[in-house]
C-alpha cells in the first residue's frame, strides 16, 4: 500500500514579512499616487514618495540576493 501525501506549500517567518512588506509598500504607493493626483506637492508628500523609492529598492535588492 502506498501512502500519498499532498505537497503543502510552507511559508517562512521571511517569506511572510516580505509578503507583508510587499503589501504594504503597495498600499503606500496607492495613496501617494492619490495625493499626486489631487495635486498634493508639499513637504511630506516628496518625503513619502523619497522614503518609498528608498524602501522599494532595497527591498529590489534584498530580493535578487
Amino acid at each position: 500500500m502506498k501512502i500519498t501525501t499532498l505537497p503543502t506549500t510552507r511559508i517562512t517567518t521571511r517569506q511572510r514579512r516580505l509578503r507583508a512588506i510587499s503589501q504594504r509598500l503597495v498600499i503606500e504607493l496607492g495613496y501617494l499616487e492619490h495625493c499626486l493626483g489631487e495635486g498634493l506637492q508639499d513637504a511630506h508628500v516628496q518625503t513619502a514618495a523619497a522614503g518609498l523609492d528608498t524602501a522599494i529598492d532595497c527591498l529590489n535588492e534584498h530580493l535578487t540576493s
